[in-house]
């Protein structure tokens, strides 16, 4: 996969996540609520950043859905929690796809995104998932 293309692909992963936040954020409370605002700042960054960088590569960033349905219901704090992780999980995947396929001067920057989206994940889950390919 070309560069530009796996750049649109995380971008409408992290449209999504953007999303999927101000749905944990009604769910959690305390400590989890901060930590899922600022889950939902992170990606607004990396989201503006993804849309620029698809415009320097010469093709216009696909604009975002109105609305998402999450792969689960969000019900409560534990099934919140639940989607934060499939979140990070999913873009983590995405990102380490676009550090593979990014220009040099991009690659270490989009492997360092990967682990904090790996991190969340564990952060919200407790567990670290296994990508294919892992030992």
């Amino acid at each position: 996969m070309i560069e530009v293309d796996s750049a649109v692909l995380v971008l409408g992963g992290t449209e999504a996540a953007v999303y999927a936040y101000g749905l944990v954020a009604a769910r959690v409370t305390g400590a989890e609520r901060s930590r899922a605002l600022s889950a939902m700042s992170w990606h607004r960054a990396q989201r503006d950043a993804l849309r620029a960088r698809i415009s320097a590569l010469g093709t216009t960033p696909p604009a975002a859905a109105a609305a998402y349905t999450p792969p689960v219901p969000v019900t409560d704090a534990a099934s919140a929690r639940a989607l934060a992780a499939l979140v990070e999980d999913r873009l983590a995947g995405q990102w380490a796809a676009l550090a593979a396929s990014s220009a040099v001067a991009r690659r270490t920057q989009d492997a360092l995104t990967t682990q904090s989206c790996a991190v969340r994940c564990v952060t919200w889950s407790g567990t670290a998932p296994v990508w294919n390919g892992a030992v």
